[in-house]
């Protein structure tokens, strides 16, 4: 990656809305796990807390609806700006960009480190800016470079950085989406471990050791076990601690007070973000995660392992919520 120096600005999200919390605002959603809602959960939070007059929408409602000269459009962040993901968030940014509108707000994001297709997609995506300014939020040191090499700024953007909006939430947010009165003491140790193209490379030898934990701890991943939002935040809430290579596994943990300590992904952004924003939170970081090696779940064929009935039985078993 490039040493240049980027141009720093003094924007963040929370100002940028307040100071134009008189206008109408689009918040467009891009597609995600259960883990992404937590970021738009703390992006309209921030936006209830300021009085912001907003609604939300997804793609195709949002193709359909008529926008004037006095909307701001807010695109909701994450980490939707690499080639292994839908590619929604970077058609969200051409859409909202092809609106001739006072603002449109790109959410704080990771993206991919500096690469071709990454600088094809934003010269493809910026070849029309039609707002009359144009916000592009970093959630950590690293994409704001990348975004500086990709030369988002020549292309019309104004680049800054903020937290993931998921840190905008507090406990008592966390606890009204799980429907819950008071945090919950816990009943397990929760190893979250990624089942899809972002998992890190398995390491061989070393790794976190979580066998201590084995007698007490579910492995599993909750972006998947969860069968709805409110559903995955109550999984965290219910755990003791949590160890995860996940990042909002890891920032729901610590937004409700749980030790937490998170590893590497597939790429720069656990270690990126958990630089930024996590670390002085209290965050653990670890270089790689293994899960407990010979426990019964482990020993089980996959057909069995896969049956929803059996899934289900295992977090009754181990006392995680069903719902």
């Amino acid at each position: 990656m490039s040493s240049n120096q980027f141009p720093q600005t003094l924007y963040k999200l929370r100002d940028v809305f307040e100071s134009h919390r008189d206008r109408p605002w689009i918040f467009l959603r891009p597609l995600g796990n259960w883990g992404d809602d937590l970021i738009f959960a703390g992006a309209e939070r921030m936006a209830d807390s300021l009085g912001l007059n907003w609604r939300s929408f997804e793609t195709v409602e949002f193709q359909a609806m008529a926008t004037t000269s006095d909307h701001c459009i807010y695109l909701h962040g994450g980490g939707g700006f690499n080639h292994w993901c839908s590619g929604r968030a970077i058609v969200n940014l051409e859409l909202a960009l092809n609106r001739s509108v006072h603002l449109v707000v790109q959410g704080p994001v990771s993206t991919e480190g500096s690469s071709e297709w990454l600088a094809d997609r934003f010269k493809q995506a910026l070849s029309c800016i039609r707002p009359r300014d144009f916000l592009f939020f970093a959630r950590e040191k690293f994409t704001l470079q990348v975004l500086n090499d990709v030369e988002l700024p020549k292309l019309g953007a104004t680049l800054c950085l903020d937290h993931d909006t998921a840190l905008a939430l507090s406990d008592e947010d966390v606890l009204a989406i799980a429907e819950l009165k008071s945090m919950p003491i816990g009943n397990y140790d929760l190893i979250v471990l990624r089942e899809d193209p972002e998992q890190p490379i398995r390491p061989t030898t070393g790794g976190m050791w979580t066998g201590s934990l084995a007698s007490r701890a579910i492995t599993l991943d909750p972006a998947y076990a969860a069968i709805n939002f409110r559903h995955w935040v109550r999984i965290h809430l219910y755990a003791k601690s949590i160890i995860t290579n996940r990042l909002h596994s890891s920032i729901i943990g610590t937004v409700a007070g749980k030790p937490v300590t998170l590893g590497p992904g597939s790429y720069h952004k656990n270690r990126s973000v958990w630089d930024y924003s996590l670390a002085n939170r209290g965050v653990q970081w670890t270089d790689s995660i293994e899960s407990p090696p010979n426990t019964l779940w482990n020993r089980l064929p996959k057909r069995i392992q896969n049956s929803y009935k059996v899934r289900r039985l295992r977090l009754a078993v181990n006392r995680v919520p069903l719902s």
